[in-house]
């Protein structure tokens, strides 16, 4: 079996085929070893731009993070500033789900682009002259809504467009699918928000949602 033809072997090589790699198999396929597979190299050449997996992992999230960079806030208020971080985030999670796995068990930020994302994001609310550590709870409330909505999404087949897979898998229509077949007369209000014009707009329930976050941040800085 002919060997894979070796790449220029460097710290950048090696991150991108660690990102492949996972985009490919999962986080849990990553290892210096299969990355030098991936590069046609030795394990041990690796180690002279890499000095450990958990350094190749940081270096993974840092590059995925800035390529999904937020975007210019000219124009835009804090609350669309929000809407915007929401969206690249969502679009990162989806188009490589091993992020979520990552942030879960490891202390973020990693580096320089981590750094980039903290501060535009602070940025953002400043216009509500939050305290810090309000500031702060408000980024965090909205990352968690994100991770956790793109959790809940991702449990079901993927489809190839984040963005259909936005609008077109939905909390709602998992909820209904599982009480489709539940008798639901002792439990009117759950019912009543089964039938729920939110719950059947499946385009909407991302926004929506996150608008109730940015609610509350609303009304702790109007506090």
């Amino acid at each position: 079996m002919p060997r894979t033809p070796v790449r220029t072997l460097g710290h950048d090589a090696i991150v991108a085929a660690a990102v492949e790699l996972a985009d490919a198999q999962g986080i849990d396929a990553v290892s210096m070893r299969r990355v030098a597979e991936q590069l046609g190299a030795g394990t041990m050449s690796l180690y002279r731009h890499v000095a450990t997996k958990d350094e190749l992992v940081a270096a993974m999230v840092e590059r995925v993070t800035d390529a999904y960079a937020y975007p210019d806030p000219a124009g835009m208020d804090w609350r669309a500033r929000m809407h915007a971080m929401a969206r690249r985030e969502w679009d990162m999670y989806v188009e490589h789900p091993w992020v979520l796995v990552v942030l879960a068990t490891a202390t973020p930020p990693f580096g320089p682009a981590s750094f980039r994302a903290m501060e535009w994001a602070l940025a953002a609310l400043e216009p509500l002259r939050l305290a810090p550590e309000d500031a702060g709870a408000a980024i965090m409330t909205v990352t968690n809504y994100l991770q956790g909505s793109a959790r809940v999404v991702l449990g079901r087949p993927q489809r190839d467009d984040a963005e259909e897979l936005l609008e077109s898998v939905d909390p709602g229509t998992l909820w209904r699918e599982r009480l489709s077949a539940v008798e639901l007369a002792d439990y009117p209000r759950l019912r009543a928000l089964i039938s729920s014009p939110f719950l059947r707009d499946p385009a909407a329930w991302f926004e929506n949602g996150l608008d109730v976050v940015l609610d509350g941040v609303a009304a702790r800085a109007r506090s």
